[in-house]
């Protein structure tokens, strides 16, 4: 399975954008492809990101650290659950906005460049629009963390 998911995603694009398909089929393909190749650099991500709260968490409740805390367990666990959820939030509108934008880059422009321009964009934009219509829609602030 995993050689389905390790595969050069722009090259992709450039051979199904060789097989003259319709715009719509295409930009689906695109997006379906990408999402599958991106995947695992993504969980990468989230595992790191996950690891080193967990860490801080594991150092923070340590019995033998000498750190007067006024922050009691339950609140460390809150702290942490929500700081979880916000890298679960973030690589996931990571990983959907870079498939969303690499089938746009690649039906609007050339497939290969389009593909990888679009899926750059949606890769940086789309933790930041998830961040601003949480904010907005749930008033929940998901840059402090």
């Amino acid at each position: 399975m995993a050689w389905k998911l390790l595969k050069d995603v722009p090259a992709s694009a450039t051979r199904k954008a060789a097989r003259n398909m319709p715009k719509l089929f295409y930009f689906f393909s695109v997006t379906r492809t990408t999402f599958r190749g991106y995947i695992l650099g993504v969980t990468a991500s989230w595992i790191v990101q996950v690891g080193g709260k967990l860490c801080q968490f594991g150092k923070s409740m340590c019995k033998c650290k000498k750190v007067n805390d006024n922050i009691d367990k339950s609140e460390k666990i809150r702290q942490l659950k929500h700081k979880v959820f916000v890298a679960i939030v973030r690589c996931s509108a990571s990983l959907v906005f870079a498939s969303i934008g690499a089938g746009i880059g690649a039906s609007l422009f050339r497939p290969s460049t389009g593909q990888w321009i679009g899926c750059i964009v949606g890769d940086l934009a789309g933790p930041v629009i998830v961040a601003v219509c949480a904010d907005k829609v749930f008033h929940l602030n998901l840059n402090n963390y």
